[in-house]
């Protein structure tokens, strides 16, 4: 058994990179599960403060060459809630459907001086009778029932196979918190190097990021100018992942997003002096077959989040990383693993009372 692996097929997940003893910001992002033989993932996330209707789409045109036609099978589902300042409880609860959920405290997810944290449900048992037959869009309900700490919003992640997928299929999942520049890498390893034909989808999810306004949010425009950027195999992805697209601090690249990439060197906020504007859309879902090629055995992730609300914290969390990839590779029939992360408790952070009310505010702006 090697430490830090987690692989069950086609694709794993490897943790390389910097974690700081010592530093207030967490990650890199942990390993959850893989799924492999056959399957896809839906992502989508809703304010914390309203609530609003999660939705599981299990057709997934906008992630697969085709839509999916035929009867799906939900394999796993997750519920997220990210939250910002007050105190670390060990649970929160939500309501996924009119069901009461209790989630869980993911140990180390305390980034930045904001008290950044990610609590993960497992709701397999509540999705899977509400979405298993035949692929659509469904809603399902959700909102907040604990108060404290304030949510930044909620995020649902569904796994599911049909037979009409490519049985070369599979899905990674990696969660937990990474803030603050110092770039931080997650590796998802491959089981045997990839194969023509491949095609590679990457959903990252991040949280208490502002780029002006909410919906889809275009880079170089925004003034308030919180960003994180991305590397894939030490090339640019993104310069200006985050914003509030989902939610009031939320967004997931998932349901209704557009798996065309930015322009990698267009940062969130003005143009620096002497420089040109640039404008081009991040929806934090990104279509990354042309990062790979032929014979890769990893796919590499760099995190960093260079911009932030207060000085020198870099406070967006990214909280989610999810891969889809399809490989001509067949899966691997013995791999090592190792057990996921388990919820644990976090450091709680104490936060003076200007910092409060600077929070308060950007929410009594974003609700005007």
């Amino acid at each position: 058994m090697r430490r830090g692996v987690f692989l069950t097929g086609l694709l794993g997940v490897v943790l390389t990179g910097l974690n700081m003893c010592g530093s207030a910001h967490g990650g890199p992002l942990q390993p959850l599960a893989t799924f492999t033989d056959g399957v896809a993932f839906s992502a989508d996330a809703v304010s914390g403060f309203f609530g609003g209707n999660l939705r599981v789409d299990t057709t997934a045109a906008n992630i697969l060459p085709s839509p999916n036609t035929q009867d799906v099978t939900v394999k796993a589902a997750y519920l997220y809630n990210v939250t910002v300042v007050g105190s670390s409880p060990v649970t929160t609860l939500a309501s996924l459907n009119g069901n009461t959920v209790t989630l869980d405290l993911l140990s180390g997810t305390d980034p930045a001086g904001l008290n950044l944290q990610t609590y993960r449900a497992d709701v397999t048992s509540i999705v899977s009778p509400l979405i298993n037959g035949k692929p659509g869009i469904t809603a399902l309900p959700a909102e907040l029932i604990s108060t404290n700490p304030e949510s930044n919003g909620l995020a649902l992640v569904v796994v599911f196979a049909s037979p009409g997928l490519d049985p070369s299929q599979s899905v990674a999942i990696l969660d937990g918190g990474q803030s603050g520049p110092t770039p931080q890498t997650s590796t998802f390893g491959l089981a045997n190097p990839l194969a023509s034909p491949f095609s590679a989808v990457l959903s990252l999810g991040i949280s208490f990021g502002q780029q002006g306004g909410g919906g889809p949010h275009f880079c170089g425009t925004a003034s308030l100018t919180q960003f994180s950027v991305v590397d894939v195999n030490g090339q640019r992805l993104t310069s200006c992942a985050g914003g509030s697209d989902d939610g009031d601090f939320i967004t997931v690249g998932g349901v209704g997003d557009s798996t065309d990439n930015p322009d990698p060197s267009c940062q969130a906020g003005p143009p620096p002096p002497g420089k040109p504007a640039c404008s081009t859309l991040d929806d934090e879902l990104y279509g990354i077959s042309s990062f790979l090629k032929q014979g890769d055995t990893q796919v590499q992730l760099t995190l960093s989040n260079i911009s932030g609300m207060t000085p020198l914290l870099g406070d967006d969390s990214i909280f989610l990383g999810i891969l889809q990839l399809t490989g001509a590779s067949p899966p691997c029939v013995s791999c090592d693993e190792v057990t996921p992360r388990v919820p644990g408790p976090a450091t709680l952070v104490l936060l003076g009372t200007g910092l409060l009310a600077l929070i308060a505010a950007r929410r009594l702006f974003r609700r005007r």
